[in-house]
């Protein structure tokens, strides 16, 4: 029926009655708290040799944990990796230790040169080839060797230790010279001898203590024999460190090294 142009339509009660099926939520909390909003967990960083972040967690520690362990390290025992770190050596500490060691060797020597020079009316003159001396020895010997050890002992089937715990070693080893090299200031040549290779000894003992449980646990037993090398590379740093840093003395020239050159 159309009234003036308009159609009537009649409307279903029972769809009225239903609605038109909308429905209004809301998915605010209900207790009156603002939603915080959460920060996404960083992703992880690939471990690679080519990454940087590979080597974050060897340098997160603190210095007095560092001293702490360099000191621990004069007590040659075994498990200094287990017992004094936790089971999660640091390459913060080895680089430090290196890294002064050259330094006191360097200043201790020039100091040695300078007061001798002065005592023989002679000039005195820097000597900055032996900075750099200081630096390719004692950095081969700490970082270049322990890893050419890893590597052998890597291809012989040694798995149970990194490279970063043959550095660790090593260059905590290397911390008993810095006491050692102040105490060569003292102008006595017999005394600086003691001193030298009895910080060898103690050092060498220790990394043995540490490295050789590592080596016998290979089912290569020529893997035992990696030990020999280590004693004996060991006891040459010491005969270095005593040539080229400490052999002349204030009150006149070395009479044991004087000699042997």
């Amino acid at each position: 029926m159309s009234q003036g142009g308009y159609a009537v339509v009649d409307v279903d009660d029972e769809i009225n009655d239903r609605g038109n099926g909308l429905e209004f939520k809301t998915f605010l909390p209900t207790d009156g708290h603002t939603p915080r909003a959460t920060s996404p967990s960083p992703p992880e960083v690939p471990h690679s040799f080519f990454n940087l972040a590979y080597y974050q967690t060897y340098f997160d520690v603190d210095t007095d944990i560092v001293l702490k362990r360099v000191g621990m390290a004069t007590i040659p025992r075994a498990g200094f990796i287990a017992e004094n770190c936790d089971g999660q050596i640091d390459l913060y500490g080895p680089f430090w230790t290196l890294t002064t060691l050259i330094l006191v060797l360097y200043i201790t020597s020039t100091s040695i040169s300078s007061i001798t020079q002065y005592l023989s009316s002679s000039h005195a003159n820097s000597n900055l080839p032996l900075l750099s001396t200081a630096v390719s020895v004692v950095y081969f010997y700490g970082l270049g060797l322990p890893a050419l050890l890893w590597g052998a002992t890597k291809w012989l089937g040694v798995g149970e230790w990194g490279v970063a715990e043959a550095l660790g070693l090593y260059g905590y080893a290397m911390g008993v010279y810095i006491p050692v090299s102040l105490l060569c200031l003292i102008p006595v040549g017999i005394l600086r001898w003691v001193l030298v290779f009895g910080g060898a000894a103690s050092s060498g003992y220790f990394l043995v203590q540490n490295i050789y449980p590592v080596l016998a646990s290979a089912d290569n037993k020529m893997t035992r024999l990696l030990i020999i090398a280590v004693i004996a590379l060991h006891g040459g740093m010491a005969l270095a460190i005593k040539v080229l840093f400490f052999s002349n003395s204030s009150i006149g020239p070395d009479p044991i090294s004087d000699p042997m050159l």
